[in-house]
Parts: structure tokens; sequence; C-alpha cells
């Protein structure tokens, strides 16, 4: 189920809202939690129990590092807890990767391969992985307390608007508000127009820029260009930006409808100024996850420039493989890795002599040319696609691409391109009137939430890209 599904909007949400705030208060954690899991096992029934049992074993390590004594004791559980939950990300994300790996290097080596049965992921099992580690290590350091309850462990873990694709959200974060949260109009209301905003950024922007580059990363490379190329992967990043912010904009909003208060997960990345602060502006839940539990314990910037630059390619190796089992992902970090370690170098010193509208061309571009690899998983068509970019001749092969290329997809590109800036926002706090600026937000919302519910009847496309996660 996703939350820019007919079923979600007008089965699932209505009536989970409904007997929310029909029930008694002290009952409402019962009713999210319920629904929550239903919410996960509606399309993951068989994976409902892994996800149960790895929140009653991180339950357990949580009260074992609450109530020791010695510090070796707290030093062992802190071990299992973490290696736990490692060990289950890694058998059930990686083993197919490492499997497939050995049994290729065995076939080279003329060695017995290995015969064994292709491993499903668990949805969503990245985040809630994370969601388990983060607490055992906060726990450990004392940053919260163990939650006693079960229940409202379970509830952090698997409520259901952060649970498939983030944001990354910590138990420290929301332990208050599991206990004791205010509801008021005021936040329901912001919480019902930030789900409108990143339903509409799903379903009007990704969802139609994004035909172009499902429809360019399939074509065979020969039939490629330098034209065709670029323009799939300018589009497949706004198409990335819009999906994935537009997710995080929905579950922070549905987490506001209910009182919780998530912290933000985007902040227009797309015109940063560098690849060090494009890496503070998106997916900020999972780059400030790994600072704080990888990065800062490995030592961070402290120990020497060597050490930095091995800290920072670590770092970026773990969010390569963080998304996805594949090569091109690892190939993905490094890439990543390099950017940074080259701006630290001295290429940040060569960026401020640059104009920021440039700055921000050369982080978006950087960017764009690393999601082919995002895009693209067989190496070697990632290769083949990259040569395609500078391949400045016209394929003798006919493309259907130009059936894609309508004047509304140019126009929904435009305004992707237009909306990954705060333009929208600096026109809007040029009206001085109050009165006018609400009746032009609540026209602008209803409008947005009807073209999104209309171009959602007329298409059956709508994926999200991170789910895969």
């Amino acid at each position: 189920m996703v939350f820019s599904s007919p079923i979600f909007l007008f089965w699932f949400l209505p009536m989970v809202l409904f007997f929310y705030y029909l029930v008694d208060r002290n009952y409402r954690n019962w009713l999210l939690l319920f629904f929550s899991l239903i919410f996960y096992g509606w399309g993951e029934g068989e994976m409902l129990t892994i996800m149960l049992a790895s929140t009653l074993i991180n339950y357990f390590f949580g009260i074992q590092l609450q109530h020791a004594k010695k510090v070796s004791y707290s030093r062992l559980m802190l071990f299992g807890g973490v290696v736990f939950n490692l060990s289950l990300l890694l058998y059930y994300k990686y083993a197919n990767f490492f499997f497939d790996n050995y049994n290729f290097a065995a076939q080279q080596l003329g060695i017995n391969a290995i015969t064994w049965e292709k491993i499903v992921l668990p949805l969503g099992i990245s985040f809630y992985t994370f969601h388990g580690i983060s607490y055992i290590i906060d726990v450990y350091r004392k940053h919260t307390a163990a939650q006693s309850n079960p229940f409202k462990l379970a509830l952090y873990i698997s409520f259901f608007p952060q649970l498939i694709a983030g944001p990354i959200i910590r138990y420290k974060d929301v332990e208050n508000q599991i206990d004791d949260r205010k509801i008021d109009i005021e936040l329901f209301a912001s919480g019902v127009k930030r789900f409108i905003i990143g339903l509409s950024k799903k379903i009007l922007i990704a969802n139609m820029v994004g035909r172009i580059p499902e429809f360019v990363f399939n074509m065979p490379t020969a039939d490629l260009n330098a034209y065709w190329s670029w323009l799939g992967v300018i589009a497949v990043t706004i198409q990335l930006y819009f999906d994935f912010s537009g997710y995080s904009d929905m579950a922070i909003g549905l987490g506001r409808m209910f009182g919780f208060r998530f912290l933000e997960n985007f902040n227009y990345p797309l015109i940063s100024q560098s690849m060090k602060e494009f890496w503070t502006r998106w997916h900020i839940s999972l780059s400030n996850w790994f600072r704080d539990y990888i990065y800062i314990p490995m030592g961070g910037n402290k120990k020497g420039t060597f050490r930095m630059h091995f800290n920072l390619w670590t770092i970026f190796l773990l969010n390569g493989i963080w998304h996805g089992a594949n090569w091109s992902f690892v190939i993905f970090g490094f890439y990543h890795g390099f950017l940074l370690t080259f701006e630290r170098l001295g290429f940040s010193k060569v960026l401020e002599l640059i104009p920021r509208f440039f700055r921000s061309v050369y982080v978006f571009l950087a960017f764009a040319i690393g999601n082919v690899l995002f895009s693209i998983e067989d190496i070697n068509h990632a290769y083949l696609y990259y040569c395609s970019l500078f391949n400045f001749t016209t394929p003798d092969s006919f493309s259907r691409i130009h059936l894609y290329l309508t004047s509304e997809w140019y126009f929904t590109f435009i305004i992707g391109l237009c909306l990954s800036a705060p333009s929208a926002e600096y026109l809007f706090k040029k009206i001085k009137n109050d009165g006018y600026k609400k009746v032009i937000e609540a026209v602008v919302l209803i409008l947005l939430f009807v073209l999104s519910l209309s171009e959602l009847s007329n298409t059956t496309y709508n994926p999200f890209i991170y789910f895969r996660f």
C-alpha cells in the first residue's frame, strides 16, 4: 500500500483518522499500532513476523542496557543489539548479492557453486533496522531511557507514515510524543497541507517527468545519443527529488495529523553550492544518522587529514551499499566519496570564485551523473550509457522517445526545475495581505489535490523509487 494509491487515500487513511479522533486518548497508541501493522501486512503479510521479531529483540536489548550495572555487560548488550540488527539487514538485503558474486567467482575458478533459493527483501527493512540500531545506541549512551512498554516501542518502529521509506526517525525525538502529544486544528491543518504538497509532487511532477527516464534507461544504448542520454539523466534527477521529497512531505504531514512532529528530510538540495552542502540538504535523516552513529565515532575530522578522508569514503561507501545490494551502488558511494574528497582537497576554494548559479549547476550535474548508477544496476549497461552521453551522432535506429516528449511533459519538466528551488515560497512571501494569502493557499491546495486525484485516476504509472530500499 502506497500513500498515493486510491485504497490508501479513500479507504485506509479516512478510516484511521475517523477512529483515531473517535476513541479515547488512552487507546490512540493501540489504534495506531493496530493500523500500522495492517498497513505493513497489506502487501508484506509473511514479512510482518520479521519486523515484529526485530521489535521484540530490540526491546530486550534496550531493557538489558537500561538495567546493566556493569560496563562490560552494557557493552556486550550494545554489541549484541547492533550485531543482531546488522545481521538481519545483511541476510535479507545482501545475501543474494554475496551468493551471486561467489558463484560468479566460483565459475571463473572452476569450483563448485552454492545452490540457494532467492531471499525476498522485506519492505522497509533498511529503515526499521536503522531505527532499531539508533534506539539501542542511544539507550547505551544514556541519551534516552529504554521503553518499558514493548507496544510503545513497536509503535515507534512500525508507525506507518515513516515505516516504508522514512524519514529515519530516532526514538529520542519521538519518545515524549508517544506518551503525550497535543493535537490542535492548526497542527492537523498543517499536516493536511504538507500531505497534499507531497502528493502533488509525487503524482503531478515525479510520475510525469519519470516517464522519460523509464523509457530512456531501458532503451538499447546503440539507439541513444547525447541529447536523449542527457535528457534522461537530468529528468531522473528531477524525478528522484520529487518522488522522495514528496514521500517525505506526505510522511511528515501524516505524522502531524496524528500529533507527531517529524524532522525535515529535504531542504532544496538541488540549489546547493557544493556537494558537501548537498548532503546536508538531501535525505537529511540518513546523512545525520551516518554522521552521528558512524562518522563521529570513527573520529570524524579530528584525527588528521588522512583519517578524515578515510572516514568520508567509508561513510559514502556505506551510503551506497545502504541504497542497494549491487555493484552499481558501491560505485555510486565511491563516486560521492570522491566528490567530497575532491572538494576538501581544494576544489571548494575554486567553487568560491564561481557565481552562485554556476555552483548550483555544478552540484546538479554532479549529482545527475551519479544517478546513472542509481538507476541502472547492470554495470556494463551503465558504462555504455555513460559513453552515450558523449555520442553526438544520430543513431540509425528509430526511437519512439518523441512520443513521450509532449508539451505537457516539457511544461511539467520546467515546473519541476523551478520548484526544485524555493521560488514558490519566495513569490508567496511577496504577498503582504494575510487574508489573500490564506485564500490563495486554500485554492492552490484544493486545485493540487483535485489535479492529483484526476491524474491518479487516469494512469497506472505510480512507482515509488525508494520502496526498494
